[in-house]
């Protein structure tokens, strides 16, 4: 293998050593001036460094020399957005995503910058476009189902979600999303199964024991929810004042007692 290639560098960055690989890919574009794909790897280098302006310039050589990459221009896209040029990344996402063929990764990047902008409608377009080329995307279909939520679309979203399950069971951000629009509608029964399945694979999550115990005082089922709480606690006792506000601020199942009995109750 040449002292300074791009097998080289590849090689160092495998090894954790992102500088040396930067290191040799600047002497092998001193040599080789028009490769673009070694400009478009040390571009990804330097991003990995932190140096997101540096990277910006890189994508930018390596687009020079093959304008109609759309895999370069989308990771323009992303360098751009490091350096909060948001604008500038949505233009360099939605050229890729016009390339041809499509590339479905801009029109999920594009995508969230739309939601964030609040366009949920171009969001949502540019969602379905990613997964018409590439069904199995799945945060793709995740984001579109959060979207939907968001423009009150709840089949439709519901169906996203159903999807995501029906090719992984165990997807706990789907599980999630699906309880988190139960609760909305006030369905706490059916966000309660839901919750259930998600703390069954991930025990420990915090948030996920949080809403299963706000949902079961909703459901009257006060001791339920204690359980659920004092075994977070156990484990985490800096969620000590998410969970009074949980107890004292539901629309049933409050539980009101002295600030002294209730830390003894929670804590032991």
């Amino acid at each position: 293998m040449p002292e300074d290639s791009p097998e080289r560098a590849r090689t160092l960055a495998q090894a954790g050593d992102m500088k040396g690989a930067a290191q040799v890919l600047v002497r092998y574009l001193e040599a080789s001036p028009g490769d673009a794909s070694a400009h478009f790897q040390l571009a990804h280098l330097v991003l990995e460094r932190g140096d997101a302006q540096g990277a910006v310039h890189g994508f930018q050589r390596a687009l020079a020399l093959e304008p109609d990459n759309a895999v370069f221009r989308s990771d323009l896209g992303t360098a751009l957005e490091e350096t909060g040029r948001e604008s500038e990344a949505a233009v360099a996402y939605g050229r890729a995503a016009r390339a041809q063929p499509p590339y479905p990764p801009a029109q999920y990047n594009l995508a969230l910058i739309r939601r964030r902008q609040g366009r949920l409608d171009e969001a949502v377009g540019c969602l379905r476009e990613a997964l018409e080329q590439t069904p199995g995307f799945r945060v793709a279909r995740y984001e579109l189902g959060q979207c939907l939520t968001q423009l009150g679309q709840e089949d439709a979203a519901r169906a996203c979600f159903d999807d995501l399950l029906a090719a992984d069971c165990n997807d706990i951000e789907a599980r999630r999303a699906i309880a988190e629009m139960d609760i909305d509608h006030c369905r706490f029964a059916d966000a309660v199964e839901q919750l259930e399945q998600c703390l069954a694979l991930a025990p420990e999550d915090a948030a996920t024991t949080l809403a299963l115990g706000a949902c079961l005082q909703e459901l009257g089922r006060l001791d339920e929810a204690l359980a659920h709480y004092r075994r977070l606690l156990k484990h985490d006792r800096s969620r000590y004042y998410e969970v009074v506000k949980k107890l004292t601020g539901a629309a049933k199942g409050r539980f009101w007692v002295k600030t002294t009995e209730l830390r003894r109750t929670l804590l032991g």
